[in-house]
């Protein structure tokens, strides 16, 4: 009789086990995003919405010194995911973040994460030479709310070979990274609602102009500042989370994969001790 009980209870606490686990599964679950932003750099060629068509991204004329051509890349990503996720805000409360994605991918490929809302930006060389400019994006059309465009359309480019113009004021890796990342940024912070600001900017980042600066008049930004780790202004960022909203950041969880194997485990730790006793 006592050998039953105790059987019967190591089932109930396995049971109990996953059932838990299931339910933090399902709680830590994020909601659908509100908008997924995708960087190409491989398209070759591509054609955004304005008409303007880029190659591929060549980081090779950059001179980047430790870095493969996959991890400029991932570092420009990184970066850009940074700008958007990595300071920290008076206006942004604890345990929250901009409801907002990014992802690397194709043009075409569609996001991920499945979801409905994204645009894309295109990373890559202005062959034609269509612009003369760093980088264009139209004002606000990344947000659901405001689609000018179908989802999936390329809504801004950044044209690395006129950020080139500007690669000797880069001395390290990091001023590279932060010269192509810090305009990615700007030009999503356009699709965001974003504007030109008159001038310089209260902002955390190293710079006293926020990474919505331009060397355009008024804000008169120096090109030197362009390769800082520079971040949105306080306002800007105010701006965003008017226009994006928050969502609770999210408790990462095992894969699931994983999670079947640490329930096998606990179940044969479980068996394990009924044979001992």
């Amino acid at each position: 009789m006592y050998k039953n009980k105790m059987q019967k209870t190591h089932v109930n606490n396995l049971f109990s086990l996953v059932v838990l686990t299931l339910l933090v599964m399902l709680l830590s679950l994020r909601p659908v995003k509100a908008s997924t932003i995708i960087l190409d750099f491989t398209s070759n060629p591509s054609t955004n919405i304005f008409g303007v068509s880029t190659n591929a991204f060549d980081s090779s004329p950059f001179g980047f010194t430790g870095l493969s051509h996959n991890q400029v890349i991932e570092s420009i990503f990184d970066t850009v995911v940074e700008d958007f996720f990595g300071y920290v805000y008076p206006s942004l409360p604890p345990g929250k973040e901009l409801d907002l994605d990014f992802e690397i991918g194709t043009i075409g490929s569609g996001p991920q994460n499945g979801d409905s809302d994204y645009s894309y930006f295109k990373i890559g060389e202005d062959y034609q030479n269509q612009t003369g400019s760093l980088g264009h994006a139209c004002l606000s059309c990344a947000l659901p709310d405001y689609f000018t465009y179908s989802p999936g359309a390329v809504v801004g480019s950044i044209f690395t070979d006129n950020l080139l113009n500007l690669a000797q004021l880069a001395l390290t890796d990091d001023d590279r990274i932060n010269l192509i990342a810090g305009t990615t940024s700007h030009e999503i912070g356009h699709a965001l609602s974003l504007p030109h600001p008159s001038g310089a900017e209260a902002n955390p980042g190293e710079s006293s102009f926020g990474l919505m600066g331009t060397g355009a008049s008024p804000a008169n930004m120096p090109n030197g500042e362009r390769i800082l780790d520079r971040a949105f202004s306080y306002s800007n960022f105010d701006r965003l989370i008017s226009a994006i909203g928050l969502r609770d950041i999210s408790v990462e969880v095992p894969e699931p994969g994983t999670v079947m194997l640490m329930l096998l485990s606990l179940g044969l730790m479980v068996s394990r001790r009924k044979l001992i006793k």
